[in-house]
């Protein structure tokens, strides 16, 4: 069960976090209760192991989101809403390392090294995706289909480009870095380096694997006022109209699933052997 002192620690931080969020308009009211209860969550049952790096990926993800979003608008590819991320967003990007936190809480006193990295790679996969995404919007030229690698406008699922790519690489140095500062071991150099090769595996083709399942299942829509290709069932304030793809599958289906993919990726490099790190 966590401390008392956890639990004001945590309730402090995140009322304080969510005014911020507020004031900074990182995500909707809906949005804002979502992520209250899956931070406060993480924090009550993992500690600040576990809520340190999910700190990192709400903020800077939030701050990056806001940078040169007028650009982004004109390009018909920013975020609704000035950026404000919703429930479902907030949920399909840290719905899955809630999970993993409950069973570590649950199935032991101190998580097993594998649990902390599929946590990471859950993380970091949702962190490098929404990195990817909107600083490859600042991308001057056309992105380009990661199926095909033809030319496609600004915000075509499956999209890439060499700064969202940079973006996703870039993204397990901020994130590691902090995470190894409150392990609980005395070997912080292996377990940096043992960290920094699980997330940037993780994180780059769990992020890879969520452009790859944008470009081919991911619903596809056309703007019927500016003609724009979008992933967007509303744009110019008029409903799109669906070239291709699954209708259920929207982004938030996707991330989602990227994020099962980058967890599982970092749980099996650890629980087959292949990188090794201590919890003590």
């Amino acid at each position: 069960m966590p401390s008392l002192e956890l639990i004001i620690e945590a309730t402090v931080v995140m009322v304080a976090l969510m005014l911020l969020s507020i004031k900074a308009g990182f995500v909707d009211p809906g949005g804002l209760i979502s992520s209250f209860i899956i931070g406060y969550t993480i924090y009550i049952f993992g500690g600040r192991l576990f809520f340190i790096p999910l700190l990192i990926f709400y903020v800077i993800a939030g701050l990056i989101t806001k940078v040169r979003y007028e650009e982004k608008r004109l390009k018909g590819a920013a975020e609704e809403k000035f950026g404000a991320r919703g429930w479902r967003n907030v949920l399909a990007n840290g719905g899955v390392a809630a999970a993993i936190v409950y069973i570590a809480a649950y199935a032991h006193s101190v998580p097993k090294p594998e649990l902390l990295a599929a946590y990471l790679g859950a993380v970091s996969t949702a962190y490098a995706d929404t990195l990817a995404t909107e600083i490859g919007l600042l991308y001057p030229g056309e992105p380009r289909l990661i199926t095909s690698m033809k030319s496609v406008s600004a915000g075509t699922p499956g999209g890439v480009s060499p700064y969202g790519t940079a973006a996703q690489l870039l993204s397990a140095f901020t994130i590691v870095p902090v995470t190894v500062l409150f392990l609980p071991t005395g070997d912080k150099i292996t377990a940096f380096l043992s960290l920094l090769i699980i997330v940037l595996v993780s994180s780059f083709l769990g992020s890879t694997f969520d452009s790859l399942i944008g470009a081919t299942v991911q619903a596809v829509y056309r703007c019927k006022v500016c003609g724009k290709t979008t992933e967007k069932r509303i744009h110019c304030n008029v409903e799109t109209q669906r070239l291709k793809g699954i209708k259920y599958v929207d982004n938030s289906v996707v991330n989602l699933t990227a994020t099962i993919v980058g967890a599982a990726l970092a749980y099996a490099l650890v629980h087959f052997g292949v990188i090794s790190f201590e919890i003590i």
